[in-house]
């Protein structure tokens, strides 16, 4: 395959860089015009072997070791034999030699040389020989497509030390292309890449077509609800007391960029803002509204009108990062974003907040470092700050990742300091990374190695396992598909469930009682904690649709027209003007493959019981009133309700209504034992009004699984760019603080390793803060430790079982099993607490573990029982679970078999999170509120996405924002932020003073009078008919509105008001589902109707357009001829070539400089 190419060049020209040449200085070369924003990644290529791993600043000698310890007390290798060869069946294509574990890197016979080479690409390709080369300077020529190489998923080992030290010599990471149901991130065809040569179109090209870019939803998902939960949680909020942003007073900034160099020319402006919408959407922010932090930035300094126009620079600005995050956005491309110079300022204040908040430049990208002249004061003689991470967990690794990042982008700031930018030290327990997110390695090899699984290792998750979705928001999107390039297996959602008598459910009972369950949750929502709404300060949508700013200009800034509206009578005050409206959330649904429950907009207990049950398919019990109800307030007040204790005597109640069975009862109870699942831990141990606390949060897409290790996300944080500076074997006892930011920090270590930090960022794991393990100096106050024993923390544990070959059904990844009372027929609620989780859910891990693996779940109370339990029982328990379902077929003992006990882990001593009875709604905000110098991050400190890894790595970035806003300060923010049209600087550059621009203003201003020109005469060009309707549940919905408001309101409680818009859409896309084909046909045929019509439309639109388009261009041409459009003089041309400083538009050499992001801050007159 030939050395690696250096990335292309990100500049979209006018910024003072280098560029391509022939294309159009207004290009945006970044990412492909046409493919689908937020998340279409580039593949990562990859040699077909590789031995060893190229970092731009290392050579990396490995040496093996013979050690096999896994440091978890949680894993125990039942069966462990001589290794038994596992028959799977033959892939077409040759098998390679069976693939070993990589050998273990040994920290003291490392050794680390600098070496010279690019610092362009992240990672050089991987060579053939233990030994890295520089690989040759690359030739002049097109640039190629992006790619970033990533170490494969069998070099990731979970158990191997790190410091400062890449990975062993592994296999490759990408083989031929999957079998069905494995999804591999699209490769950017090097077929389709444009030549420099032609300014034409995109610099590169990705099929718009993968299955990884999906359309653009038009159903709003929770970054465009009026509710933002997330704000006052891992909003990136600055720390306490601290505001996100002060007034600078000094001169501004001057910018060697033009506007709109990066918004694409020839991308149309509607597709354009398509793209930028879903770049918002894809970073976790309403592209219409402001965050509330923004509105605090920016509420003395811009008017509601102008609001349109800064979302719309911010949303580029986002658009940029998600289309190729394997590339920083730079301060310049940001500033491309804007289309008016005098909003220069607003694009690089947007720019700052979005990179201290973790909303670009995240991750494992490569910051460029600015060649700058080296200052006055040498480095030895700079202070150098220390911040120590406490944690090599998804939370630590990504706040680590995150400061480094940080500190790089703003040198500049800490140069004028007379400071170097702080070092960052990680200090880590174990012997591996990646906390409770540990992929183990089998010891059981395949003989034949399926095509999807070349080059990776066998294993299993002991820990977190399943990725939620990727769409809307999730940050493992870009760090998994957009910069490590792993591959992944989507799970079938679809699944069955095993009586216990192995028996599958009949569907439609196991559906009517799972509505049933779905109605105790929405009864019990009511008394849940109301999240309390923030500020909703929204833009222009029709313009922000269109991507065009508001040209309205008001001089009332928002702070003043809230002042100006709340002096008038009767007015709201400030603090309640512009208010998003309160939001219900009730419960809909569950995920069976996760258990977490599914919410939409609604009115909670809207409905009398015995009318809903009706309603869900079940028939009420003989003399049942169609009036009866659930008692349920007096529960609900009863000394320590838990949601356990309320629902345990709710179901009881609907055996009053309906004729339960026993089999009813254990399905109810899987149900149960899935949501103690999600929570880690048994309901009644679960608060009443925080039980679904993170509701709302919830990212979409399918639920998937990294193929080879979920481990290899936090290696890939541990390792890329360059290695963290990472000390395991470290575990901390003592940390002592400065509580008043006075003085220093020093965390000491139990081998007597002890270091000074000027901050600290503690990850550790709740269980472990529960548990006392480690001292705090001084003792954390006393809201802090209350938040922690308030906060449940809970167990979930796993049996894994290795076999042979498969007995069960391969096409579907989960299966669920039914468990029995002590009293089989037993209908009381309390006979079931202790069994219900034991096995009720197996996941078929095959494609992702690359062995034929059974994992089962142990949940609620099982989970616990797990700890104590033997190891033998435990398989063969498990063994006699799968012969009720499978027969015979089920082999008496697995190949291998491994057991969690998460409890017992020192470093853990649980799995995560909960909603502790005596919980409180603001809870996790305190446990991730800073004391002093002393920092908190951790899944339990994020309120939006609790207990999962995507909420760990979020509270990483944000725990690494507020130190950066302690070290630096606020978000300084220029006065006035808007250049007022009438500034001086603005006329003298209208009439032509200092005006290096002169020529495209000419060209802008020729083409304008050349517009009109031809509007003049043949009008404007004839606008496409607009699209109609192509679904008949929308004409079926509009005609039937009134009656499914109608349904609604029969049974309905008292003071539970009138039906909402969202309650009357299910109803009616229920009322949809039960119609029958033949009363929809009126409503079919209605859409094919105006389908006739449009296409008739269409074609006559065709004709008149082309008309148009005809007589368009002879008027252009003619027009051309009589006034020839104007040319730069050779002077004028010469001194603007030296202003950009472009001389060539090859790519540099190795010794050439790279242009200083922060331009030098300079006086503008007036």
């Amino acid at each position: 395959m030939g050395p690696p190419s250096r990335p292309r060049s990100r500049d979209s020209s006018g910024a003072g860089k280098r560029s391509v040449r022939g294309l159009s200085p207004n290009l945006d070369s970044r990412r492909s015009n046409r493919t689908s924003a937020g998340s279409n990644f580039a593949k990562p290529s990859s040699p077909a072997t590789s031995t060893s791993l190229s970092t731009p600043d290392r050579k990396v000698t490995v040496k093996e070791y013979s050690s096999s310890s896994e440091d978890i007390a949680a894993e125990i290798v039942v069966w462990t034999g001589d290794t038994m060869d596992v028959d799977i069946p033959e892939s077409p294509t040759p098998a390679p030699a069976e693939i070993s574990d990589p050998p273990d890197v040994v920290v003291e016979d490392m050794k680390v040389e600098p070496i010279v080479s690019p610092s362009s690409s992240p990672l050089s390709q991987p060579s053939s020989s233990p030994s890295i080369q520089p690989p040759p300077s690359p030739s002049i020529e097109p640039p190629p497509s992006l790619h970033l190489d990533v170490p494969s998923a069998a070099s990731l080992d979970p158990s191997t030390p790190l410091l400062h030290d890449p990975l062993p010599p592994t296999p490759s990471l990408f083989p031929p292309a999957p079998p069905s149901g494995v999804v591999k991130p699209p490769f950017v065809d090097d077929a389709v890449v444009p030549k420099a040569e032609d300014s034409s179109s995109s610099l590169s090209a990705v099929s718009d077509h993968s299955d990884l870019s999906p359309a653009l939803s038009s159903v709003s998902s929770k970054a465009t609800t009026p509710v933002d939960n997330e704000s006052s949680k891992d909003g990136m909020a600055p720390p306490a007391g601290q505001l996100a942003s002060q007034i600078r007073d000094k001169p501004r900034r001057r910018y060697d960029v033009r506007p709109k160099v990066s918004i694409p020319p020839d991308l149309p402006l509607y597709e354009y803002a398509t793209q930028c919408i879903a770049g918002a959407e894809a970073s976790r922010l309403n592209p219409y509204a402001l965050h509330p932090e923004e509105y605090s930035m920016l509420r003395d300094h811009i008017s509601h009108t102008q609001v349109t126009t800064y979302l719309n620079i911010r949303n580029g600005i986002l658009r940029l990062w998600v289309r190729n995050p394997q590339i920083a956005v730079t301060r310049d491309e940001a500033v491309g974003c804007a289309k008016d110079s005098r909003w220069f300022d607003v694009a690089s204040l947007s720019f700052d907040w979005l990179v201290r908040r973790g909303y670009i430049n995240f991750g494992c990208v490569e910051i460029r470092s600015s060649r700058k002249p080296a200052a006055e004061i040498s480095p030895t003689q700079r202070k150098q700050k220390t911040v120590v991470v406490i944690g090599a967990g998804m939370s630590g690794l990504g706040c680590a990742r995150q400061l480094e990042g940080l500190f790089k982008q703003y040198s500049k700031r800490f140069r004028e300091m007379g400071e170097e930018p702080p070092r960052v030290v990680v200090l880590e327990g174990r012997s591996r990374v990646g906390g409770r997110v540990y992929s183990r390695s089998f010891t059981t090899k395949s003989k034949h190695v399926a095509p999807h699984f070349e080059g990776k290792r066998y294993t299993a998750e002991m820990g977190g396992m399943i990725i939620t979705g990727f769409d809307r928001g999730n940050p493992i999107n870009i760090l998994l598909r957009g910069q490590l390039g792993l591959d992944y297996h989507k799970l079938n959602p679809e699944m069955t469930l095993f009586d216990s008598n192995g028996k599958p459910v009949d569907f439609e009972r196991d559906q009517m009682v799972e509505k049933l369950y779905n109605d105790c949750l929405e009864r019990v929502s009511e008394y849940k904690f109301q999240q309390p709404t923030s500020k909703l300060i929204e833009g222009n949508r029709d313009l922000i649709d269109e991507g065009r700013d508001s040209s309205a200009e008001t001089h009332k800034t928002i702070r003043q027209a809230e002042e100006a509206a709340a002096a008038q009578p009767y007015a709201a005050p400030v603090s309640e003007q512009n208010m998003a409206p309160q939001v219900h959330l009730v419960p809909v649904s569950s995920d069976r493959a996760t258990g977490k429950v599914h919410t939409e907009p609604g009115t909670p207990g809207a409905q009398k019981a015995a009318h809903r049950v009706r309603d869900i398919g079940w028939t009420l019990k003989h003399g049942v009133s169609e009036d009866a109800d659930l008692e349920i307030d007096s529960l609900t007040k009863e000394p320590n309700a838990t949601l356990g204790s309320v629902i345990d005597k709710i179901i009881p109640q609907y055996r009053d209504l309906v004729d339960f069975t026993a089999q009813d009862y254990r399905l109810m109870n899987w149900h149960v034992a899935n949501l103690e699942y999600s929570n880690a831990t048994n309901y009644n141990q679960m608060s009443l009004r925080g039980w679904d606390i993170d509701a709302g949060n919830e990212w979409e897409g399918a639920h998937t699984m990294v193929v080879g290790g979920y481990q290899s996300v936090p290696r890939g944080l541990a390792l890329l760019p360059t290695p963290l500076n990472l000390k395991q074997k470290s575990p901390v006892q003592k940390i002592t603080y400065s509580p008043d930011n006075t003085g220093r920090a020093t965390v000491e270590c139990e081998d007597g390793y002890k270091v000074e930090a000027d901050y600290v960022v503690n990850t550790i794991p709740l269980g472990v803060l529960k548990h006392g393990n480690v001292q705090f100096e001084p003792p954390l106050p006393l809201w802090k430790t209350d938040a922690i024993n308030r906060l449940g923390f809970g167990v979930l544990n796993k049996v894994i079982l290795v076999y042979k070959e498969a007995f069960w059904d391969e096409s579907r990844d989960i299966f669920g099993v039914l468990r029995i009372p002590s009293s089989r027929h037993s209908l009381e609620q309390k006979d079931y607490s202790s069994q219900r989780g034991r096995f009720f859910q197996w996941f078929n891990i095959s494609k992702p573990s690359g062995l034929p693996v059974l994992l089962a779940l142990m949940a609620g109370d099982a989970g616990y029982d797990t700890e104590q339990s033997c190891n033998d029982d435990l398989v063969a328990e498990a063994t006699e679970v799968l012969r009720s379902v499978y027969g015979s077929r089920v082999p008496k003992q697995p190949v291998e078999a491994v057991v969690t006990r998460w409890a017992s882990d020192k470093f853990a001593r649980g799995s995560y999170s909960s909603a502790g009875p005596a919980m409180e709604a603001d809870d996790y905000d305190t446990m991730a509120r800073p004391i002093g110098n002393l920092y908190f991050a951790g899944e339990h400190t994020s309120g939006t996405h609790p207990a999962t890894v995507h909420g760990a790595y979020l509270s990483g970035l944000r725990a690494a924002s507020e130190v950066l806003d302690a070290v630096l300060g606020p978000i300084e923010i220029a006065t006035p932020l808007i250049i007022p049209k009438n500034h001086s600087s603005l006329k003298r550059k209208a009439s032509g003073a200092n005006n290096k621009d002169s020529l495209e203003a000419r060209l802008q201003q020729y083409e304008i009078d050349m517009w009109d020109h031809i509007v003049l005469h043949i009008d404007r060009r004839p606008a496409m008919p607009n699209k109609p309707a192509s679904n008949a549940y929308i004409f079926f919905s509009k005609s039937n509105y009134d009656n499914a408001r109608k349904k609604l309101e029969e049974g309905r409680r008292p003071g539970k008001g009138k039906p909402s818009a969202n309650e009357v859409r299910m109803m009616s896309a229920k009322m949809w589902k039960e119609t029958t084909e033949e009363e929809k046909r009126p409503f079919v045929e209605m859409v094919e109707e105006q389908k006739r019509g449009y296409a008739d439309k269409m074609a006559e639109w065709k004709k008149l357009a082309a008309e148009w388009d005809e007589k368009a261009t002879e008027l252009r041409l003619k027009y051309e001829r009589e006034r020839p459009p104007p040319v730069a003089s050779e002077e004028e041309g010469s001194k603007r070539r030296r202003a950009a400083g472009v001389e060539s538009y090859a790519e540099p050499d190795e010794d050439e400089g790279i242009v200083e992001e922060d331009e030098e801050d300079v006086t503008m007159e007036g």
